[in-house]
């Protein structure tokens, strides 16, 4: 093991990517540290539809939707949309978005990340079962569903990818919905069924077990946000500032989630990161029983039968990190919902919205910095933040020890855009 002088490690953010990468390198020897303006505060994944979706592989950036992009300007209640006052902040990740949006790029995008996900399943439960919560994750497969066969067939190019990826995937129609989804009305015409999906109950409850796992084994927590770094030389080491004082490291994780590029551009290291706002609805009492995590390809949005009820949620708003949630899309979620699911109870839903950290090409960053050996970045893996988290913090910790990584790197690298 490394002698704690020489281990001394940070991980700027408490999100699950971050703490993933705490547990991965605190079982690698490091002597850890977790930063966070708010450590136990909500965030992405405490909210979010708790899926460890194995089979989202496919980039949104893909050939075609630059011409739908007019339309996103002015459908507010939309599947993706941007409120126009951003648009000139949104302008740099747009324009390598639009790049992005070609067959090839959208084809090596799902191959990478079909690489990245391929152990994520197996990751979530060797750490769960670490920390002692082994029955947190779901498995059993997921559905995706469409409204008629035309529609399923105008998707059959992409679920040919996904299967050549290694995804399973198998066609079902509308008897095949009825029996092991029978709460589905008719507007579930056929779909999908894939092993190769799984969710948790509460994905908050999740982020605590794991929260406390890592304080009980000598993990410090520091509820201080960061403002900067003083980078030097092996006589004068190393320091992240915050608002309190300053932290002396050895390596530096940055996993801050919608606000890593932020940071990332003091390191010297830039990157065009934005911000997808995601809604959902939490009905309590939803007057209808689901058995698998459902996503409606369509109508663009998921539900997930949870601990504490029914989540209904999705889409995509760019409005950026300030602007105050617009709850209206929670509501039209729920609407859409109500097309599918006849007998769906709406009262008592408790609306939330998240930041969801994005890259204008889907993949997410999982590097070591060009500039500093000693400081590794985690972050913008969009709506498959927690799908990825598990396998990400491992990555991050084997960069660390410099061991073998078992994946090509090069796709997510920082610097791609530059």
């Amino acid at each position: 093991m490394m002698g704690e002088i020489e281990n001394r490690t940070i991980v700027v953010g408490a999100g699950i990517v971050g703490l993933c990468c705490a547990y991965h390198l605190f079982r690698s020897g490091f002597n850890v540290t977790i930063v966070d303006r708010a450590i136990s505060g909500d965030r992405a994944s405490n909210g979010n539809a708790g899926a460890v979706a194995v089979a989202e592989i496919l980039p949104l950036p893909k050939p075609g939707i630059i011409r739908q992009l007019p339309g996103f300007l002015f459908s507010p209640l939309g599947p993706l949309s941007i409120r126009l006052r951003y648009l000139p902040l949104l302008w740099p990740y747009l324009r390598h978005f639009m790049v992005a949006a070609n067959m090839q790029s959208f084809n090596a995008g799902a191959a990478a990340m079909a690489s990245l996900l391929a152990p994520a399943m197996d990751d979530h439960e060797e750490m769960l079962e670490s920390i002692g919560a082994p029955t947190l994750l779901r498995r059993g497969g997921g559905l995706f569903v469409y409204k008629s066969e035309k529609a399923r067939r105008s998707r059959e190019a992409e679920w040919s990818l996904r299967r050549e990826l290694g995804i399973n995937a198998e066609p079902i129609g509308r008897s095949g919905i009825e029996a092991i989804e029978p709460a589905l009305g008719p507007a579930a015409s056929c779909g999908y069924f894939t092993d190769d999906w799984a969710y948790y109950g509460d994905p908050k409850v999740l982020c605590e077990k794991l929260l406390n796992y890592l304080r009980g084994v000598g993990v410090k927590t520091i509820d201080e946000k960061v403002y900067g770094f003083e980078l030097t030389n092996e006589s004068y080491p190393s320091r992240v500032i915050t608002e309190n004082g300053q932290l002396i490291f050895d390596h530096l994780v940055i996993a801050a989630g919608a606000w890593s590029h932020k940071l990332t551009k003091l390191l010297g290291d830039s990157f065009p990161l934005e911000t997808e706002r995601g809604y959902n609805t939490t009905l309590s009492k939803p007057g209808v029983e689901i058995k698998y995590m459902t996503t409606f390809a369509e109508d663009h949005f998921v539900m997930t039968p949870m601990d504490m009820g029914l989540r209904i949620g999705g889409a995509v708003e760019f409005a950026g990190l300030n602007a105050s949630p617009n709850y209206a899309r929670s509501k039209a979620l729920v609407k859409l919902a109500q097309n599918y699911l006849p007998n769906l109870r709406t009262e008592d839903g408790i609306e939330w919205m998240g930041h969801r950290p994005s890259t204008p090409d889907s993949l997410p960053v999982i590097d070591r910095s060009p500039n500093h050996r000693n400081i590794y970045y985690a972050f913008g893996h969009g709506h498959l933040g927690l799908t990825g988290s598990a396998t990400t913090g491992r990555i991050i910790a084997n960069l660390a020890r410099n061991c073998l990584l078992g994946i090509d790197l090069t796709p997510f690298r920082i610097n791609r855009f530059n």
